[in-house]
């Protein structure tokens, strides 16, 4: 969205978000947003940061940053395109120019004689200094292009929004309001790690919203995501903050480099952990034997190596022709492991004071950080191929991505390229505060995971018609519905087994539907909506009733969590967004079943807390308009 100023918001143009606030709303002065000031955020301040700011608080980006975005590769192919036709330039600059008529000049270019040594002619016929300056000139005109993008190109971090600006004559202006922030990233491209910068990507809320500061120093850029995180988690008497020090795998902190060039090394190769993780022991790592070993076990892995054999065994029986496909077939093969590995190598996931930080890469890394509260759903997944070594792989959705980011990718969003069950474990309690605390939300994960389900409903009895061999493991269920850190978890799958969870204060709408099938086996389907994201949160196949008993007690707990989770909730009159919203609508709902109650089997009892109530009234039309929506209806035949 652009304003009557024509600066672009990212994200402004969005649906109301959970944490976005009024301090989001374009043209907000800072005098108008009392406590937020630079000054009310001593562990903030802009002196802190790197470079020095002009009056209006912008600064300037790394000089080099111009080459890196567009002049280096401008070099590169101009190199390229002289080192392939100079034949042809001598050809059209001397033969067809002024040199046409010059019986001094024999140029052959027919492709006959033999190759033309342009640096040895131009030494012979005393133009090497003409052709020389004629480089130079070349270069001080890249040079100076880029000093110019280079003063253009400006950030400012201020008390409520990330801004970027760059171009001479097409100017961009980009705006993104702390608080629809959802993350922070670092990127290395291996020129820019052996130049020492780092590119910041700020992303928000919107679709394809994101702020580019590209580039910056490496521990500058460090220095400003944290400003970043800090200002857009409120922090207040925080102490100065001062650029994170480079540390290795271990979270250990290098020793002071002793020059310039130490320090580059150190940077270079720079895990990233949060510091604090490493105290606290809040680390979670992936050894390389085993994502190689995932790699190889995974379907991608698997479908290409059948492809391969079946080739081979066609061109042995019917056609030795039909071998020559294996070559290009192991290109694309080699590319995708290669793509894979260097993305999880030395992959770690850190919790830090503000935020959760992954970082991997071999050539190339890439460090997230989210903050808390920007995780919308989790999934845990396991392969089948993986079932036997106990191996999981979680990834996340978070809002901020566009539609093709949003689909089924498998690269989308990871959090955990393959671990253990104890791993699994500890990135749910790192990525969902509140859970995993005791033995007992372990013990309901690790049923949840790979257990017998006992406190989920399960599938239809006729669901093996919709679900097939994943009727015995489909199972849905809430979770400490009673309490603000209440989950919906939903298990499924039989070839590759999943388990999601989504907090309940991220639901965007409750839906209850009944495709052409499910209709005429007497089932329904229900789906809880959260941001655009790899991680879909729907059960399907459960018997009718018991499908409107969870829709209606989903929705209660949902409208009770949100209402208290709403700002001014506890403040005297402050009606249905009090801390007991909701509870009429749910005060009819019993209790949670406990272990031991109902199966996850087809066709057993129901747990009575999702038996559905037709005494209870539909939520009312009349419900503040921060409710979700709620839609329980028949999708049409």
């Amino acid at each position: 969205m652009t304003d009557r100023n024509g600066v672009e918001h990212p994200g402004a143009s969005d649906a109301p978000h959970p944490e976005a606030s009024d301090a989001a709303l374009p043209g907000t002065s800072d005098a108008a947003l009392p406590g937020t000031s630079d000054a009310a955020l001593p562990g903030t301040s802009d002196a802190a940061l790197p470079g020095t700011a002009d009056a209006e608080g912008w600064r300037r980006l790394h000089p080099l940053s111009p080459l890196l975005r567009g002049g280096l590769v401008l070099l590169v192919i101009a190199g390229i395109i002289v080192a392939n036709f100079r034949d042809r330039f001598v050809e059209v600059l001397f033969i067809s120019g002024l040199l046409r008529d010059d019986d001094r000049v024999d140029i052959d270019v027919s492709g006959e004689g033999d190759f033309i040594d342009l640096v040895d002619y131009l030494v012979e016929e005393g133009l090497a200094l003409l052709a020389l300056g004629i480089a130079a000139a070349a270069i001080l005109l890249i040079v100076f292009f880029s000093w110019i993008a280079w003063r253009f190109s400006t950030y400012r971090i201020t008390s409520d929004a990330v801004e970027a600006r760059r171009g001479v004559l097409f100017r961009s202006h980009r705006r993104a309001p702390l608080e629809r922030i959802q993350g922070v990233n670092l990127q290395r491209s291996l020129l820019a790690r052996a130049l020492g910068l780092t590119k910041i990507d700020v992303l928000t809320a919107g679709q394809g919203g994101k702020v580019e500061l590209s580039f910056l120093g490496h521990r500058d850029a460090k220095l400003v995501r944290e400003q970043i995180i800090r200002r857009a988690a409120a922090k207040r008497g925080e102490p100065p903050i001062a650029a994170p020090a480079a540390v290795d795998f271990a979270g250990r902190a290098y020793g002071e480099a002793s020059g310039r060039l130490a320090q580059r090394a150190q940077d270079f190769a720079d895990a990233d952990i949060a510091p604090e993780a490493a105290e606290t022991h809040a680390l979670v790592r992936v050894p390389v034997g085993r994502l190689t070993g995932s790699i190889a076990l995974s379907w991608e892995s698997v479908v290409t190596v059948l492809i391969l054999v079946g080739i081979i065994v066609g061109g042995a029986v019917l056609e030795p022709a039909l071998i020559l496909g294996v070559i290009p077939m192991l290109i694309v093969m080699v590319g995708i492991t290669f793509s894979q590995f260097n993305k999880g190598f030395n992959f770690v996931l850190s919790r830090g004071r503000d935020s959760v930080r992954t970082g991997s890469g071999l050539t190339a890394t890439a460090t997230e950080s989210v903050p808390f509260g920007r995780i919308h759903a989790v999934e845990a997944r396991q392969p089948l191929l993986w079932r036997p070594l106990g191996w999981w792989k979680m990834r996340i959705t978070t809002a901020g991505h566009s539609v093709a980011q949003g689909g089924q990718n498998s690269t989308q969003n990871v959090v955990l390229p393959v671990g253990v069950e104890a791993d699994v474990l500890r990135v749910f309690e790192t990525l969902l505060p509140g859970l995993g605390d005791d033995e007992r939300d372990l013990a309901e994960l690790r049923d949840g995971l790979s257990g017998r389900a006992h406190a989920y409903l399960g599938a239809g009895p006729r669901a093996g018609w919709v679900l097939w061999w994943g009727r015995r493991r489909a199972g849905a269920t809430i979770a400490d519905a009673e309490t603000q850190n209440a989950t919906m978890r939903v298990r499924r799958g039989a070839l590759t087994r999943s388990l999601t969870i989504m907090p309940i204060v991220r639901a965007q709408s409750v839906q209850l539907r009944r495709p052409l099938v499910h209709r005429m086996l007497g089932l329904a389907s229900v789906q809880a909506h959260t941001v655009l994201g790899p991680v879909r949160i729907e059960m399907r196949g459960i018997e009718l009733g018991a499908a409107q008993g969870l829709f209606d007690r989903l929705a209660a707990v949902v409208l009770r969590v949100q209402m208290a989770d709403a700002p001014g909730a506890g403040e005297p009159g402050a009606g249905a967004g009090g801390p007991d919203a909701g509870a009429g609508a749910g005060a009819g709902a019993p209790d949670a079943a406990a272990p031991g109650e109902g199966s996850r089997d087809a066709g057993a009892a129901v747990p009575d807390a999702f038996r559905a109530e037709p005494s209870r009234a539909e939520p009312s039309r009349a419900e503040p308009t921060s409710a979700p929506r709620l839609d329980r209806g028949e999708a049409a035949p």
